[in-house]
């Protein structure tokens, strides 16, 4: 399998790397590992020329105008993963974690989503840190405790990660608050019970949390306050209005402010379609607009070009996409589109399944994930290649780089997203969703490469200015 060649890059040279699609979203992938045509193949060095007349598909580079900051690309650390990963031996688990995070063999993953109590990817009954017989209620959380994600290596599992990638970010998402503050006592479907003393529990519910994941070594950089709020059904889940959610982000930063936390708040957590008019009433609002640091946002409906609108609305409120598994070079274009219209991040959805779709507790058939665990021999576990098709971002965006101007292209021949690194090295990644090889040309300050990319392939090109 082919690793990262470290080289310097002179102002004549252009690296490149191809990754293809194979199957993409197949259910095959469950089956048995297999070897797409390029899997982060390292390509002979590109010659940047003075700029010529060209018929090729031109991608126009420009590097004057910046866009947003990255924070980073990543995925979950959810139970689902956690659970395959803890019928490993010690050695097997250790080298799945490096892949994880090395830049050099694996991913280069710095940006990582944890759970905060259940979600429906677990092979667990759900539960959260304060859960009490019915009828009962602990308003002042003295029977708060993170000891379950102790028991079952959640964070033996994280403080591994940030030991392999000490650089990275750690963001969390609730799926439920605990049942005896909801309205239907139940950790399923519901909603936040009414009143100031229910906001004030929940807020300080999520307050020891994050400082109880700092006591373990787990600095929480920022939190959702409730995943995909507009959602209620069968798995941890909770509706909470935008208004509802406004009063609890007004409580929850007055809880860190007065413990000394500097966790920012992410709001919404949920789709693009519903995204403007659920922001609007909290960003709109003087005190909400305050204590919210940036806005979360998940691909199950909708258009990225939302995240423009947001943009363009509150332009000082980062956005972040945090939920969505993507195959192919469709999904390796749908992240371009993300990047495109402002999200300054991007997390994967559940990172290993085993060979028998497990083990979950969603409410459907989950596509393949970028690794799948053999289920009858847990050491032996295989990439797809998703895996491949994320390192073509992850391994070479860094974090703090800035999306730079590019025109996109087209669907019919190639596309693309551009970067800039904080070392000034340039990034541009292209993708070919057509089942012929494509040709294009790049040009940018005065120079330019040509590039060959083969039928369903991803082709990462970094150079100096």
């Amino acid at each position: 399998m082919s690793t990262l060649i470290k080289s310097a890059v002179t102002t004549q040279e252009v690296e490149a790397w191809l990754s293809s699609e194979m199957t993409p979203g197949n259910t095959r992938w469950f089956e048995g590992p297999a070897d797409p045509a390029y899997a982060l193949s390292v390509q002979p060095k590109l010659t940047l020329t003075a700029p010529s007349a060209s018929d090729l598909p031109t991608i126009l580079v420009t590097p004057a105008h910046t866009y947003q900051q990255m924070l980073g690309i990543g995925t979950s650390v959810e139970d689902t993963t956690i659970n395959n990963l803890s019928k490993m031996d010690a050695a097997t688990r250790a080298s799945f974690i490096q892949q994880l995070a090395d830049k050099e063999s694996g991913l280069g993953f710095n940006l990582f989503r944890i759970t905060i109590g259940t979600s429906d990817f677990t092979a667990q009954p759900f539960y959260t840190y304060n859960d009490l017989p019915e009828g009962e209620t602990d308003f002042d959380m003295k029977h708060f405790s993170i000891q379950k994600d102790v028991d079952l290596s959640i964070i033996e599992t994280v403080q591994a990660l940030l030991k392999a990638a000490p650089n990275a970010k750690i963001f969390a998402s609730p799926w439920s608050p605990p049942a005896w503050m909801k309205t239907n006592g139940n950790l399923k479907r519901g909603s936040l019970k009414e009143g100031a003393e229910y906001t004030a529990a929940l807020a300080k519910y999520y307050r020891l949390a994050i400082q109880a994941f700092g006591g373990q070594g787990i600095p929480v950089g920022a939190m959702t306050m409730q995943n995909e709020p507009l959602l209620e059904t069968d798995y941890p889940s909770c509706y909470m209005s935008p208004e509802r959610q406004l009063e609890l982000a007004i409580a929850l930063k007055r809880e860190f402010e007065e413990h000394g936390l500097s966790t920012k708040l992410w709001i919404f957590d949920h789709n693009f379609a519903d995204a403007m008019g659920y922001v609007t009433p909290i960003l709109n609002d003087s005190e909400g607009y305050n204590v919210v640091d940036g806005i979360a946002l998940h691909d199950y409906d909708g258009s990225p070009e939302v995240m423009s609108e947001i943009h363009a609305a509150y332009p000082e409120k980062p956005i972040y996409l945090t939920e969505r598994s993507l195959w192919g070079t469709a999904g390796a274009d749908r992240m371009a589109q993300y990047f495109r219209n402002y999200a300054s991040s991007y997390n994967a959805w559940v990172t290993m399944l085993d060979s028998q779709i497990g083990t979950h507790q969603w409410l459907g058939q989950p596509g393949p994930t970028m690794f799948v665990q053999d289920a009858a021999q847990p050491n032996r576990y295989w990439r797809t290649p998703e895996f491949n098709l994320l390192a073509q971002y992850s391994r070479f965006v860094e974090p703090g780089a800035y999306r730079i101007g590019s025109t996109y292209g087209s669907a019919e021949t190639v596309t693309n997203v551009a970067f800039r690194n904080p070392d000034d090295s340039l990034v541009t990644v292209v993708i070919n969703q057509t089942q012929e090889e494509q040709s294009f040309r790049v040009l940018c300050d005065g120079q330019q490469f040509i590039a060959a990319l083969p039928a369903g392939t991803v082709g990462t090109y970094r150079w100096n200015q």
